[in-house]
């Protein structure tokens, strides 16, 4: 919500453009003989939206109207569908809809629909009963998989940032330290509150940690982002090894959280090799 400036509560006009798709998708299923429940799923189910995420929009048909339903089609009853991609298949399609409207739209088969398990589901229309299994979290061995599987293949690489920054690639070196920032630090950082870290939508990670964690990795991006504006390899070197600083610290709590062992030689290995073959000193 915003205030307008005669102190009234008003919309956001993009969460205002959603809401409209949300309440036309409903409509359409209401009126189509053939979809027996729509409900919502991800941020917008399981109470972590704001006004500008992403729908991720669900019919159950029944199983000889799923080959024939036209998603696309259905879809467009509500808005016209600038761009598409599908999604595995016949299950899902990804549209871009006018106004902009980012929308996920999937059709299930009623067969299907109470068997599989979900982390939350927004109920929207049910004409006929559908016990969802909800509440889904992925076990622990399976978090432990991926936090192991993260720091591995983040050390398996330490090597790059020096070969890089020799070769003069500065703006691949910066990527290479956002893209640890975002896809290793911030996960690894969550999962300490929140098992289902390594399975969210990567473009939503970053907002679900807690203020401090937040920060900090803001200040490790600014950092990368001044050395890479400066060409500086004293600040690159500098801000590169607070990044395994940070990864080290929250890689090892993670670690201990879910008994794994920290590949401690790997670490010490590789701030040896910045240290004495860091381009530029």
């Amino acid at each position: 919500m915003t205030v307008s400036d005669d102190g009234r509560d008003t919309i956001e006009p993009i969460a205002a453009r959603h809401e409209a798709v949300i309440g036309g998708l409903t409509e359409a299923a209401r009126a189509d003989e053939r979809v027996i429940a729509a409900w919502l799923q991800g941020s917008r189910a399981d109470g972590s939206a704001d006004a500008f995420s992403d729908i991720d929009y669900y019919v159950a048909v029944p199983d000889d109207a799923f080959n024939s339903f036209d998603k696309l089609e259905f879809v467009s009853r509500v808005a016209q569908v600038l761009v598409h991609v599908d999604l595995f298949g016949q299950y899902g399609v990804a549209c871009l809809l006018e106004g902009p409207v980012k929308l996920d739209f999937f059709v299930e088969r009623a067969s299907a629909a109470e068997n599989l398990p979900r982390p939350a589901v927004k109920l929207l229309l049910e004409k006929t009963r559908v016990m969802f299994k909800t509440g889904w979290e992925p076990s622990r061995q399976d978090v432990a998989k991926q936090v192991d599987s993260a720091i591995r293949t983040t050390l398996q690489g330490a090597s790059w940032p020096v070969r890089l920054l020799r070769r003069g690639q500065w703006m691949t070196h910066a990527f290479s330290e956002l893209t640890l920032i975002h896809n290793v630090i911030v996960p690894l950082m969550l999962v300490q509150h929140d098992t289902r870290a390594f399975h969210r939508n990567t473009m939503t990670r970053e907002r679900l940690l807690t203020d401090e964690q937040r920060s900090e990795v803001d200040s490790l991006a600014h950092e990368v982002l001044t050395a890479l504006a400066a060409r500086s390899p004293e600040g690159s070197l500098r801000a590169h090894l607070r990044v395994v600083d940070v990864m080290g610290r929250v890689g090892r709590t993670a670690c201990a959280a879910f008994d794994l062992e920290f590949p401690e030689a790997a670490e010490r290995e590789a701030r040896r090799l910045y240290e004495r073959e860091w381009p530029g000193l």
